[in-house]
């Protein structure tokens, strides 16, 4: 069960603790998918492939291996399901139990675009533009965890201007620098009978309220619920480098490595309070959302920093028709231990333990050219996990991911080239155990979860 640093009923009642919302393509909610033709090899090999633009995010140093200036135009379309399977869950306080929630997942379009231009055969110039973290998760109205998730959904768009100098004839460095922007919301449902039935505890309490009184109350409140949504947004600053070794005429080896992103994500959070049934309950509510109480509207902001990630890739041509690739990635997603919402005056609406943990990512893919116009992808990943079983919230119900991928480029002139790319992400049913830190405010989601995640994604590249 996951811990939570609240007191009383109140403040679980916001259940608006992670702006970590998403199931995205790799690893808690980073996306790898910025190009069409590395989606094809199930992504291995992409710090050292350099057969188009794209390399500008995978490795900044291939843009020396591009003779020719590209313009590169991606779009992926990644249809998540997650569904949640009831085990043993308790309903809220005074609230009916609910459904499992329906099929979380969508489709969601992933678009990026590329630009390199090379000077000399020394020295090119890139830039790119993409979405490295996002999508979403939406559950049905009033499922079991309701009050724990509803709409949880998370944007980024980074700008990545590089330059890349071949060193020697074998070696290659290059660097970016990374202007990114995120964009937030979370929704979920308020069990403002658990505020009515603290509210009457602390009247019955100071002797201002008779028990028998009180009980009515809470009876006549049964079922009351509310609405609260936090919307948030920032922009920061990050880096990326790589290194491109030509070890022989056939082999590559190359090295990425993309800087964690620091966010002070800045915005608001909203309540929409129910009508009491008595004057009594009316009141609470009122007394509970007034301006610096615990469900009271106002700015808030959290503190988030997305993980640093770490590429070793590998390219062997076994002959001119077929290349062997292969990638071992890491991910710092150690960076997110706790998630502390905090409002403008300093006061702690919640914090949420995380521990999340550093992941790997090993994937194996070849390429097979049929003939001068056609070239065949094929390629299977592992990807580790970041979230533990303790942890595992609905608003994040992450799990190990097997990819199965296969891909092709049609190359219909020397100037225009299209590729395509399908992978399927095979995923465990894990557990989830969750009561956010107060049953009776948001009820025990317990059961399991299944998702499963399949991507196509296409791209033009233009040459000139």
């Amino acid at each position: 069960m996951q811990e939570r640093s609240n007191p009383g009923w109140l403040i679980p009642a916001t259940g608006l603790v992670a702006l970590i919302p998403s199931v995205a393509g790799a690893s808690g909610f980073a996306l790898l998918e910025q190009s069409a033709s590395r989606l094809g090899t199930a992504f291995a090999g992409t710090a050292a492939a350099a057969d188009d633009a794209t390399t500008v995010f995978f490795n900044p140093a291939g843009m020396t291996a591009l003779r020719k200036s590209e313009v590169v135009v991606s779009a992926s379309g990644i249809e998540i399901g997650s569904e949640f399977r009831n085990g043993s869950s308790a309903p809220a306080f005074a609230q009916p139990l609910g459904g499992n929630g329906g099929d979380a997942g969508d489709w969601n379009l992933v678009p990026a675009a590329y630009f390199v231009l090379p000077v000399s055969d020394a020295l090119a110039f890139g830039i790119g533009v993409n979405a490295p973290f996002g999508l979403k998760l939406v559950y049905d109205g009033g499922w079991i965890g309701r009050f724990q998730a509803g709409r949880s959904e998370i944007k980024t768009l980074n700008f990545n201007p590089s330059v890349a100098w071949r060193i020697s004839e074998r070696i290659s460095l290059g660097a970016g620098v990374d202007y990114q922007r995120l964009d937030a919301e979370l929704t979920n449902d308020v069990n403002y009978s658990a505020v009515i039935a603290q509210g009457v505890q602390q009247l019955v309490s100071a002797g201002q309220l008779p028990p028998a009184t009180g009980a009515a109350v809470i009876a006549a409140n049964a079922g009351s619920s509310g609405f609260a949504r936090v919307r948030g947004d920032d922009d920061a600053w990050a880096f990326n480098v790589g290194a491109l070794f030509e070890l022989s005429d056939s082999t590559r080896l190359g090295l990425s490595y993309r800087s964690s992103v620091d966010y002070t994500v800045s915005g608001t959070i909203a309540f929409a309070a129910p009508t009491g049934a008595d004057p009594v309950s009316s009141g609470i509510i009122t007394a509970a959302s007034a301006p610096g109480a615990p469900l009271s509207s106002g700015a808030v902001r959290v503190e988030l920093e997305l993980p640093d990630i770490a590429t070793l890739s590998l390219q062997h041509r076994f002959t001119d028709d077929f290349a062997l690739l292969a990638d071992v990635a890491w991910t710092g997603w150690s960076s997110v231990q706790e998630l502390r919402i905090v409002r403008d005056s300093g006061a702690v609406v919640s914090v949420t333990p995380e521990r999340w943990s550093d992941t790997w990512r090993f994937a194996l893919g070849g390429t097979y050219a049929m003939n001068e116009r056609v070239t065949l992808r094929a390629g299977v990943a592992l990807d580790e996990t970041p979230v533990p079983d303790a942890t595992r919230t609905p608003r994040l119900p992450d799990t190990d991911r097997t990819w199965v991928a296969v891909g092709a480029r049609w190359q219909a002139s020397p100037a225009l080239s299209m590729d395509f790319g399908y992978a399927h992400l095979f995923s465990d049913t894990v557990p989830l155990d969750q009561d956010a830190g107060n049953a009776a405010a948001s009820a025990l989601l317990n059961g399991r979860q299944h998702s499963d995640v399949d991507i196509v994604s296409a791209q033009v590249v233009f040459r000139f």
